[in-house]
Order: C-alpha cells, then sequence, then structure tokens
C-alpha cells in the first residue's frame, strides 16, 4: 500500500520537559493504525504535533509525499488531515446541523461564496445528511448539540471531522466515557470509516478490545519513546509492552 503520512525522528519539547523523543512511523493508505501506551506517555502531544497545534522541536513529518512540518493547523486540515478530540467538542448551543455546517465551511475555505450557488448548496445539504445518516445522528439534526446525551455527542464530533472529507483522520480516545455497547458501537464505526469512505485512521486509544479490534497496526509509546511497533497479535505478545503498560494479568476480552 502506499504510504499516506510519515513520521520521522518527531521530537517535542516543552522547556525542560520532552514530550514526545524520536518517533517514527508511516500509516499506509487505507490502514487503521494505533497508538497506546500509558498516560503522560505522548500521545496526544504526539497528535498535536501532526495536526499543526504545535511545532516540533525535531523531526519530520510529511502528507502522500509532502512535508507539512511545522505547518497552521488550518493549512493541515486543508491538505486533508482532520481530528477529533478525547473530549466534546461540539457548539452545545447550535443544532447539530449547524455543528456539521460550522465544519462543511471549513471544507470549502478557499471558495467561500460557493455555499450562495443554489446548486452547491443543495451538494452541500445532501452530504450533511448523507454523513448525519452514516454517524446515526440523522434523526436528532435539529436538536441543539448540547441536548444530546454524550454518546451522541461523540458521534457528532466524528460527523463534524468526516465533512472536511479528510484523507487521514485523527481520533483521540474516541471511546472515552461511553458504556460498554457505545464502544462496541464506536469500534464498528471505525472501521466503517475505512472501508464504507476510504479514510485512513489514526487512532489513540486506551480500550484495548476496541484498538486489538480494528488496528492494523500499533504503535506502543512510553516516556514519549517509541517502545514497539507491530500487528496486534505482535503487540499483546511483547514482554516489552506487557511489563510497561498491560501487565501480566491484562484482559483483552
Amino acid at each position: 500500500m502506499p504510504k499516506l503520512l510519515d513520521v520521522q525522528g518527531l521530537t517535542k519539547r516543552f522547556g525542560g520537559l520532552t514530550a514526545v523523543s524520536g518517533v517514527s512511523f508511516s500509516v499506509d493508505k487505507g490502514e487503521i493504525f494505533g497508538v497506546i501506551g500509558p498516560n503522560g506517555a505522548g500521545k496526544t502531544t504526539l497528535f498535536n504535533v501532526i495536526a499543526g497545534h504545535y511545532r516540533p522541536s525535531s523531526g519530520m513529518v510529511s502528507l502522500s509525499g509532502r512535508d507539512i512540518t511545522g505547518h497552521a493547523g488550518d493549512e493541515i486540515a486543508r491538505r486533508g488531515i482532520a481530528r477529533t478530540f478525547q473530549a466534546v467538542h461540539v457548539f452545545g448551543a447550535h443544532t447539530v446541523r449547524e455543528n456539521l455546517r460550522r465544519a462543511e465551511v471549513l471544507r470549502l475555505r478557499n471558495n467561500p461564496w460557493a455555499y450562495f450557488s443554489s446548486r452547491k448548496a443543495a451538494v452541500a445539504s445532501n452530504r450533511l445528511s448523507q454523513v448525519a445518516d452514516f454517524i446515526g445522528i440523522g434523526s436528532v439534526l435539529d436538536l441543539p448539540a448540547g441536548s444530546l446525551a454524550y454518546g451522541l455527542q461523540k458521534m457528532l464530533g466524528i460527523g463534524m471531522a468526516i465533512m472536511v472529507t479528510p484523507k487521514l483522520l485523527l481520533m483521540d480516545e474516541p471511546a472515552a466515557g461511553l458504556n460498554s455497547s457505545e464502544k462496541i458501537e464506536a469500534g464498528l464505526l471505525i472501521r466503517r470509516l475505512r472501508d464504507e469512505l476510504g479514510i485512513t485512521i489514526l487512532l489513540v486509544e486506551h480500550d484495548m478490545p476496541l484498538v486489538m479490534g480494528a488496528c492494523d497496526r500499533i504503535l506502543v509509546v512510553n516516556r514519549g519513546e517509541p517502545l514497539a511497533l507491530g500487528t496486534p497479535g505482535e503487540i499483546k505478545a511483547d514482554e516489552s509492552v506487557i511489563d510497561a503498560y498491560l501487565g501480566e494479568d491484562y484482559d483483552f476480552a
């Protein structure tokens, strides 16, 4: 498979603290790639550097062969990287429809007048409905986002990311705060994003059944440094991962 994302020697320092140190990996087009590790291991910082929220101290990030190291977040988004957040990140006072429209505007930023064309507006409205139905929120489009149950707000956050038609979607703990059945649905949705929409996924998650069931490959980081990289089966059996993160009695079920 062609390489979509390439990260080489990525390091991020905050004063005397090194949050990410010399991390290298690549994500193939069409892959679901997981990043796991203990709390404070540098996973979210890694995401923030890739997404352009932080400038790296050193190292390189490229997307589809183009160097995007240190580019601003809005420019990186226009090049095809979107992200979701661990916490709910929606405009609570606005309707679900308005939240999705806000995300659509980002996609049309280079041509904002497109919304004033009746044909373009119809296409945008149809796409919005399709995205809402895909993630299971089509019946609540006209409700305030803040009135939705937590799980639906998380789905809305994913829908907003989809609206910008990303090549690569960074998902930061999509299962955080969900109940058992919602976590199963989240895992199914992640696979559908790849299989049905063709979106490559870079996933940070603590829920091991979801990670092991959804991911093609997994990178383990510890104290900001890469610890192991392999398939779910290889990661489960890696003694260094068991010692540093999972523990001998960890239950993957």
